[in-house]
């Protein structure tokens, strides 16, 4: 294993991946309800240029829970307006495990959009690829980093130490599972008591993409996936690590997968 020290830069990396995957989101409800960042914030009852100068200006932050429930909400309320059938599929997804962190908030503020919430999940759950009926298990196995009695790649989770409740955009992924954030360690991008839901399906494509990478003996890495580190066919792989923070190059031999974290469910949300 090669390592470069990138501790100087560690927080500013993480902060911006961190970044980048909110933008994502905010972009998705901006498809979903053809508005502008300042429209939709303003719909909102947020201040327009807090989400505008997040979106289109570089900044050390990222937005609050709080902001994005708000940002939630008023996208269902706009989808409420609209027949389920104009939705745009491809936002939805990428919207899709931000729906399953923020629904109970969502019906909380806005009780009345169960049956557009619902629609939405239907809408995605019909574009999923069909599995057999064992996969719909109610139950999503949760591991540790340093859990090294499950195999992910073989589809071995019996002996994960932990379960939680499989989140819809999940359902018909049978090797999806969760790392639970145990301590502080990943601050600040992950903080103790957060969820990392973790798709072995889901395609490692894109800028600064957060994976798990499982180790051959057993054991996961947290980290960033530097793009040109997965070349098909190369015998390495490179991530930004979370904890230790630092650039290290991983033998591709040494690694039973990577795999892409697709939602991260907060504590107390």
């Amino acid at each position: 294993m090669i390592a470069e020290d990138l501790q100087p830069r560690a927080r500013t990396t993480d902060v911006s991946a961190h970044q980048e995957q909110t933008r994502r989101l905010v972009r998705a409800m901006m498809a979903l309800t053809g508005r502008t960042a300042s429209g939709l914030a303003r719909s909102a009852g947020l201040t327009p240029s807090t989400v505008n100068r997040f979106m289109h200006r570089p900044v050390r932050h990222t937005l609050s829970q709080r902001t994005m429930l708000a940002l939630m909400t008023e996208t269902f309320l706009a989808l409420k307006r609209q027949p389920a059938p104009t939705f745009d599929r491809a936002a939805l997804a990428e919207l899709a495990p931000a729906i399953a962190v923020y629904e109970k908030g969502i019906l909380e503020h806005a009780p009345d959009v169960q049956s557009t919430l619902v629609q939405a999940k239907s809408a995605l759950t019909a574009d999923m690829p069909q599995v057999p009926a064992a996969a719909h298990s109610t139950d999503l196995a949760v591991v540790l980093a340093t859990t090294r009695d499950v195999n992910v790649q073989a589809g071995d989770l019996v002996r994960a130490p932990l379960k939680t409740q499989r989140p819809p955009f999940l359902g018909n992924d049978p090797r999806a599972f969760a790392l639970l954030m145990p301590d502080e360690s990943m601050m600040p991008r992950f903080d103790a008591g957060d969820m990392l839901y973790v798709s072995p399906a889901r395609a490692l494509e894109g800028e600064k993409i957060d994976v798990v990478a499982e180790r051959a003996e057993g054991g996961f890495v947290v980290g960033s996936l530097i793009a040109a580190g997965i070349a098909a066919g190369g015998d390495t792989v490179r991530l930004t690590t979370l904890s230790p923070r630092t650039r290290e190059t991983f033998v591709r031999a040494k690694l039973r997968g990577i795999y892409r974290i697709v939602g991260v469910q907060r504590l107390g949300s």
